[in-house]
């Protein structure tokens, strides 16, 4: 049977789906007669078992792939399954003897014996207009523009955001391809923006009031950051909060009434929700964050609740990393019920003004775009994007949502339309456009411009506690340089840079400085330095050129050849060498937004898959201890494997998950460069094996990459030491100006 998840397609054509005489309200989870009569509710997980089936209309599902996509994670009883059958049959009216619904396979399972047809006629009132027959491939016109694609089995919502499927040692099962959302043409636009508050401090996560004639941010100082209030223009703002020294109140939220500013403030190490009056005044405390650091909140309509998530790398109060909503009247954070894995990192919810949904960011370096009934139940993803997203809003009529994607080395601001899942990006300057907030009944949009400035150091580790002040600048332009990789040789560096104004990969012979070059064409992806082989002649890299789908490349600087790899995987995010050269360590995108690790034999033509692993971000191949070190995507946890990608075991957990990201491979094992409440920069080994902890300093500046020159015994860098935040100003019409460049983005992610 599957174990893809191939049967959650998506995007669904409507919310209704009409199976035999009855239609089936997916949101609300009812079904109801189609000639009337009164709809019968049904449990989440019937929901689920239902909508596998309808996938497989016609063909058998057995139980195990039933209990394997609806109930992930768990080890269920066969009765779980039972129950939810037989309240789908009442729900139906069927007869398990004479089955017109679901009929029961011996020995295999269930069908669905039922005609199939997507309700897609949101306007009418007749619930069997214009249904389409599922397994049509067909493009359904609705008011024109509202097209979307049917294709293969059906288009559903994401049913279970699955957990561990793929086998550590063994050939993964024979699947049916993965088939990915139907992508509309991202159109790009010309606009421009008023900044209306530019001072040198730092000011950021604007939210507007309701009718837009005002906006609130928080802006940065010496010994902390207050809230500030203005109205949209550029004109003097007022503060609205003044905190103490060492206090922080950030990410506020406008009420929909306008009487009320929803904030985070940390203060020593702990943060809380507040509440202040948007006139002004003292501010009262709701509860606690749900991490001891900063989070966004969303207000949910009527004014009476809202709804958080954790942002990633925070410090975690072993909350689940998933939607929460807090009613003001209680104070309490508690969990909105629906489905997701334990591996999904669900993050930025927002209310949308009709109180029907809630949108939100899935995972973090390959996310998308997804949204849910604001009640909770069952998720569907809204965009194929697998990149990094900043922010996100709904526009007033509870259909449009603003946000900001990271793409070729920029952040731009994004219109998404819900029904026809059609993208406008809006282009302006060559600055970052981030963290959106939209006028409740307005047309205005607020958003954070970021301006930031990456630099690379090097840094003599045996400077001690000196050594991050210490440290010397490299390679310095007027752009940005970030993600060194120095070869073996001690000799030669690559490194990511926008000194020309577009992202390059460059390489330097560091005995001749004249050697400095770029890969002209070719545009690699800044999440992980460059892989050096062992001998130093050739590295991968991960990017695209010639507007090629985004891959692995081999680069030989020596020759200046770059070529890519026939990696499998259709988006590749890690990837490293393996002890053995025939070998190659590669993680990539599960579906959904889950990354997964595998290991390729590429000596066979096509590659072959000789073991896989779930959950990996990230992996460092420690040779002399014959093992793989590997990072998570959503938590903190450092785990091993054997070269074979056996012997699973935790070794070690870091700081903040993002700091995994600077896990290194030396002679005396894997160190990472992490930090802990009494030093920033600890270079310390993993697991406790090797040589002492050594602190490195306390400079307030932010990792990018790291990377060790074992012949010097000094780390390469890349952090942000300038980091500036505006704040914009422009209408939602801006993006609906004439297209640009023939109207047609490549939307690669990532």
């Amino acid at each position: 049977m599957l174990k893809s998840h191939s049967n959650l397609l998506q995007p669904r054509p409507s919310d209704r789906v009409r199976i035999g005489d009855c239609v089936v309200d997916i949101p609300l989870r009812e079904i109801a007669p189609a000639e009337g009569g009164e709809p019968v509710r049904i449990t989440l997980k019937a929901l689920g078992v239902l909508l596998a089936l309808v996938a497989h209309a016609g063909k058998p599902v057995s139980r195990e792939a039933l209990f394997e996509w609806v109930w992930p994670d768990t080890l269920p009883t066969d009765d779980v399954l039972t129950q939810a059958v037989t309240q789908l049959r009442k729900a139906f009216g069927d007869d398990r003897e004479r089955p017109r619904y679901i009929e029961t396979i011996a020995k295999q399972g269930y069908r669905l014996v039922a005609p199939v047809a997507w309700v897609l006629d949101e306007a009418s009132e007749d619930p069997l207009a214009e249904a389409q027959p599922v397994g049509a491939a067909a493009t359904q016109s609705r008011s024109g523009r509202q097209a979307r694609l049917v294709t293969g089995a059906v288009a559903l919502a994401a049913l279970v955001a699955g957990g561990a499927w793929w086998s550590q040692r063994s050939e993964p099962a024979v699947t049916a391809p993965p088939l990915a959302i139907a992508a509309p043409a991202t159109s790009r636009v010309m606009a421009s923006f008023v900044r209306i508050a530019s001072l040198p401090q730092s000011e950021e996560w604007p939210s507007l009031s309701p009718d837009g004639a005002l906006v609130v941010y928080s802006r940065a100082a010496a010994d902390g950051a207050s809230l500030v209030l203005q109205t949209a223009s550029a004109t003097a703002p007022r503060a609205l909060t003044t905190p103490r020294a060492g206090q922080k109140d950030l990410m506020p939220a406008w009420s929909p009434d306008g009487q009320r500013i929803a904030f985070s403030r940390v203060v020593d190490g702990h943060c809380r929700i507040m509440l202040v009056p948007a006139s002004g005044g003292p501010a009262q405390e709701l509860g606690e964050c749900l991490a001891d650091d900063a989070h966004p909140v969303s207000w949910y309509p009527d004014g009476r609740a809202l709804v958080g998530a954790q942002r990633p790398g925070g410090a975690s109060k072993s909350v689940e990393r998933a939607l929460h909503r807090m009613a003001l009247d209680e104070g309490r954070w508690r969990r909105i019920e629906y489905v997701r894995s334990p591996s999904d990192e669900d993050m930025s919810p927002v209310v949308s003004p009709d109180g029907r949904w809630i949108a939100f960011h899935r995972n973090l370096s390959i996310a998308d775009v997804w949204r849910m009934p604001a009640e909770g139940g069952m998720p569907e993803r809204l965009t194929d994007l697998r990149t990094n997203l900043y922010g996100l809003a709904w526009a007033r009529d509870s259909r449009h949502l603003v946000f900001a994607r990271y793409r070729e080395g920029r952040i731009y601001l994004n219109r998404l339309d819900t029904v026809s899942g059609r993208i406008v990006e809006a282009v302006a300057g060559n600055d970052n456009m981030m963290y959106p907030a939209m006028a409740r009944t307005g047309d205005a949009i607020a958003f954070e411009v970021e301006s930031t400035q990456s630099r690379m150091r090097r840094v003599a580790l045996g400077d001690g506690e000196g050594a991050m002040a210490g440290s010397r600048r490299l390679f310095d332009s007027s752009g940005s340089n970030l993600m060194p990789a120095i070869a073996p040789d001690g000799h030669q560096i690559l490194f990511y840079s926008s000194r020309t104004g577009d992202q390059r990969l460059w390489w330097l012979d560091q005995r001749d400085p004249d050697s400095l070059r770029s890969f002209e064409g070719f545009v690699p992806v800044p999440r992980y330095p460059a892989m050096w082989n062992p001998r130093s002649g050739t590295a991968l890299v991960i990017g695209t050129q010639r507007g090629e789908p985004y891959g692995i490349y081999e680069i030989d600087p020596a020759r200046g050849r770059v070529t890519r790899l026939p990696v499998p995987d259709r988006q590749p995010v890690h990837v490293s060498w393996h002890p053995d050269p025939n070998r190659l360590l590669v993680v990539a995108d599960r579906g959904e937004g889950r990354l997964g690790l595998t290991l390729y034999d590429r000596s066979l033509s096509p590659w072959r898959s000789l073991a896989r692993l779930s959950d990996v971000a990230s992996t460092v191949v420690d040779a002399p201890r014959g093992r793989i070190v590997m990072s998570t995507p959503a938590s903190p946890e450092i785990r091993s494997a054997d070269l074979a990608l056996g012997d699973v075991r935790p070794v070690d957990a870091v700081g903040l998950p993002r700091r995994a990201r600077s896990m290194v491979a030396t002679a005396d094992g894997v160190r990472v460069l992490d930090s802990d409440p009494d030093c920033r920069w600890r270079w310390r080994p993993v697991g406790g094996e090797g040589a002492p902890a050594v602190c490195l300093g306390g400079e307030e500046w932010f990792l990018e990459g790291v990377t060790l020159d074992p012949a010097s015994d000094a780390l390469y860098v890349s952090v942000v030491e300038d980091m500036q935040g505006d704040i914009g100003m422009l209408p939602l019409s801006a993006f609906d100006a004439p297209p640009v460049d023939g109207g047609a983005v490549v939307g690669a992610s990532h």
